[in-house]
């Protein structure tokens, strides 16, 4: 189990792997992983402040649809499921007659290169906001303003974000009339 981090409570991890394949070792295993809620903080993204989860909630798998919210950090509704945002490969060591105890740690060189998919993912923005209030002359020439902003970036070589700002020349039934 590692924890992610920057994170609440996720983490990636293995449990109850089986080596054995009949009645001998296997000679290597790679295990694509996916994140999981601890559920003991109850943010939805990477840098959420700390609030705890009190009680504690079970451990939960957590996938592209669920947590159901769009402040999620991993909220990606139109994917089946979420590319693996890591991996373990095992490899079984063979002893040698003079050597009695192996080291757990990581081999020189055993980083291999990254095999996941590179999943595109396209941009995302919010809705428009409501126009502004016109600048300039109202008559003729004023322009109004509205705006909307990146809700998810593009990855990847998904489609890129559309224009976040748009104006409009004013109309003279919009315009903010001076009293006197």
């Amino acid at each position: 189990m590692v924890k992610i981090i920057p994170s609440p409570d996720w983490f990636v991890g293995l449990d109850s792997l089986n080596l054995c394949e009949g009645n001998r070792w296997k000679q290597e295993v790679t295990v694509d992983l996916q994140p999981y809620d601890a559920g003991t903080d109850s943010g939805f993204t990477f840098s959420s402040p700390h609030f705890p989860t009190t009680p504690p909630e079970n451990i939960t798998k957590i996938t592209s649809q669920m947590p159901n919210h769009p402040a999620n950090s991993f909220y990606y509704p139109r994917l089946k499921e979420l590319p693996p945002i890591a991996s373990i490969k095992i490899t079984r060591q063979h002893r040698s007659p003079d050597r009695t105890s192996i080291s757990n740690h990581i081999l020189p060189n055993s980083i291999s290169p990254q095999r996941f998919s590179a999943t595109p993912l396209d941009c995302e923005v919010s809705l428009w906001s409501s126009w502004g209030l016109c600048l300039g002359p109202c008559s003729r020439g004023g322009v109004r303003h509205r705006t909307r902003y990146i809700l998810l970036r593009p990855a990847n070589a998904g489609s890129p974000c559309p224009e976040l700002e748009e104006q409009a020349e004013c109309v003279s039934h919009s315009c903010m009339k001076k009293h006197q």
